[in-house]
């Protein structure tokens, strides 16, 4: 079994806007952070369920899902995810999420645990191929990378044994600040895979190796044929398309 931990902390730089904290964001009568919790619940997979953020969250959230633990935010999402992990005190691997995916499914997340769970591998990232995304959610902008095997975007989620994550905080943390630039992350993997992506000749098992090699443990790209993985809802444009999305799904 897979731990989740669903990141849900308030954009400090938006204070006092509606979107200060994006998993309060009403979708169609229903909080954005809500569409994930009702995926991660339904997951065959998931044993604990721990939310991050305000403590409005609980307050509004706890009666509707009283199998989910809350924690109250620090002050970024890597603080974040270390006091999820100091609190779960587990061995069974997390699978981290945004709460801001009102388009995630229980069947995309048990397929990205299920090949995770087949590479062994201590940090797992899902990966969506462009025309997947184009085909099912046309409206939606993603950041694409293009490598040898075709142009993709991340999923806003990712896999990890707990063991490996604090010697790799430091380094996760600026990836994690440069995740919308593909080459700034290019960059901080190392200057060869940033010339081969920039000359699209990198391939998916470089750059794994080379991200293997850097943090001193085995990681694997999740090649996801589910793009609500990583369907994020990041401007208000994004809020537009994906409120009318949910309301074609009803």
């Amino acid at each position: 079994m897979v731990n989740a931990v669903i990141l849900a902390g308030s954009d400090k730089s938006k204070s006092g806007t509606p979107y200060e904290c994006k998993a309060l964001i009403k979708l169609n009568d229903r909080f954005m952070i809500e569409y994930v919790l009702e995926a991660v619940c339904n997951s065959k997979y998931i044993s604990r369920i721990v939310v991050v953020g305000p403590s409005k969250l609980e307050e509004v959230l706890k009666l509707k899902y009283p199998r989910v633990e809350f924690l109250e935010e620090d002050n970024s999402i890597m603080k974040n995810a270390k006091k999820a992990i100091e609190y779960l005190n587990s061995n069974n691997r997390i699978l981290f999420l945004t709460s801001d995916l009102p388009f995630i499914t229980s069947e995309a997340i048990d397929h990205f645990i299920e090949e995770s769970i087949k590479t062994g591998a201590d940090i797992c990232y899902p990966i969506v191929e462009k025309s997947i995304n184009d085909e099912k959610y046309p409206q939606m902008k993603r950041t694409y990378g293009t490598v040898k095997e075709g142009t993709f975007t991340g999923g806003n989620a990712i896999i990890i044994n707990p063991s490996i994550f604090d010697r790799c905080y430091r380094l996760a943390e600026k990836l994690v600040e440069k995740r919308k630039n593909p080459i700034a992350m290019a960059r901080l993997i190392g200057p060869t895979i940033l010339l081969l992506f920039l000359t699209k000749k990198l391939s998916i098992q470089r750059v794994e190796k080379r991200v293997s090699k850097v943090f001193k443990v085995k990681a694997k790209a999740i090649i996801s044929t589910y793009p609500e993985i990583g369907q994020d809802v990041d401007k208000d444009s994004d809020l537009m398309v994906a409120k009318f999305y949910l309301q074609k799904k009803r």
